[in-house]
């Protein structure tokens, strides 16, 4: 039976009062950690404004469960030295997992976005979803063992396409991914793993990787991460907070409409983005004018790579088609400018990747020519520059802001959340 708040007594409700406050505190200086690296305990009073005794009794929980270590001497003030204090990664971990329509990668990160392994592996053709996720966690269970005695805190998973956050955490719709509508991933893999099992969209997980790795950037507060790979995704921030829309499934740039009236799409709609500038559709119309006998350096049985370098080289065919489609993708992007009003547009994955300098410099023209001069004035498009694949850093950093809404429960507790 829940407690109701009129039954409890003023010392109980203080009491209550005092640990979600101390959870929150907690919660803020494991965080200031991961974004400065390094810090001493004054350092952590003043970027905070917890008093000092706090820090001391905040950062001796960190230190007894393992969280933190104690790292060399700081400069500090009048020239005083103070004892450095860093995540401890050799302790705790966070694993990422991200699905494409080919393949899948795994990824170990410390707490302090350190990324320690990354592994992928191909998806045969017709593989069901079954199979896949079966061969997933025993590749995860693998990962987790190879840690060297660092324990895994979280998993989270990014999918793409929409996913549903209600229901057991269902796959929705994804355009030439069969057989994964209706899978309540979220259930399955937490019966899989001891451990907070987390599921997200893949463009959420972009978005969440650039607020988790990207330096303080005043229009990242308002984001759109879009995903131009075999389909077409975005994830948005808006005020510094994710947007996930009702169900968990906002974002799905590829389903509008860029022609009123084009072909049917098979999530229902017509003349969906997705349909015309994705890198599958790319492939599809490449082929297409090869079989009929147009001339290219392209080889017969090309894959992603060849377009890539056809496109570089300035194949006439290659380049003819990669710019028709950043110049639609730019349109989608446009209709997310407007409604949106973002500061920031990210561009990334494979589509993008083909020639990023080509897209960028196409997007960003056709964006400005179709915007108002303000709107324009207080935009920023760029391409991702994140070392690593944002979707699946991204997915560990989703790991670890769960593991930090209450790390010392997550350190100290090894059963499931």
């Amino acid at each position: 039976m829940s407690v109701m708040w009129s039954d409890l007594t003023l010392s109980e409700a203080y009491s209550i009062n005092q640990q979600k406050q101390q959870k929150i505190n907690r919660s803020l200086v494991i965080r200031l950690l991961r974004r400065e690296g390094i810090c001493s305990r004054a350092e952590l009073a003043a970027k905070s404004g917890l008093q000092r005794a706090t820090i001391t009794n905040i950062i001796k929980e960190f230190l007894d469960c393992g969280l933190v270590r104690e790292d060399g001497l700081l400069e500090g003030s009048r020239g005083r030295r103070a004892i450095g204090l860093r995540i401890n990664d050799s302790n705790f971990c966070v694993l990422g997992a991200m699905v494409t329509r080919t393949h899948y990668s795994l990824c170990m990160m410390g707490l302090s976005g350190h990324v320690f392994q990354i592994n992928t592996y191909n998806i045969a053709e017709n593989t069901t979803a079954q199979a896949v996720i079966q061969q997933m966690c025993t590749h995860i269970h693998q990962m987790m063992e190879q840690a060297d005695g660092a324990r895994t805190l979280a998993i989270c998973l990014a999918m793409p396409g929409p996913y549903k956050t209600d229901e057991g955490g269902q796959m929705v719709f994804v355009t030439n991914l069969i057989g994964w509508d209706g899978v309540p991933l979220n259930s399955v893999l937490q019966r899989e793993f001891d451990v907070p099992v987390l599921v997200e969209n893949d463009a959420n997980a972009a978005v969440c990787a650039h607020l988790y790795f990207r330096k303080e950037e005043a229009n990242r507060r308002n984001m759109i991460y879009v995903v131009a790979g075999q389909g077409i995704g975005c994830g948005m921030c808006i005020d510094g907070k994710l947007v996930k829309g009702n169900t968990g499934i906002a974002g799905e740039i590829g389903h509008t409409s860029i022609s009123y009236n084009g072909p049917r799409c098979a999530c229902g709609n017509r003349g969906c983005l997705e349909m015309y500038c994705s890198e599958l559709v790319l492939m599809t119309r490449l082929r297409d004018r090869m079989g009929a006998g147009e001339q290219t350096v392209l080889p017969e049985n090309f894959d992603l790579q060849d377009v890539a370098a056809a496109v570089r080289a300035g194949d006439q065919l290659a380049l003819e088609e990669y710019r028709h489609s950043c110049v639609l993708l730019a349109v989608g992007i446009v209709n997310l400018v407007n409604q949106i009003n973002p500061g920031l547009v990210i561009l990334g994955d494979s589509l993008i990747e083909i020639y990023p300098e080509l897209m960028l410099k196409i997007v960003s023209e056709e964006v400005k020519e179709r915007v108002r001069p303000m709107v324009w004035e207080n935009l920023k498009i760029t391409v991702n520059d994140l070392p690593d694949n944002p979707i699946l850093i991204g997915a560990c950093a989703v790991a670890a802001e769960k593991i930090f809404e209450d790390p010392i429960y997550y350190a100290t507790n090894k059963s499931k959340c």
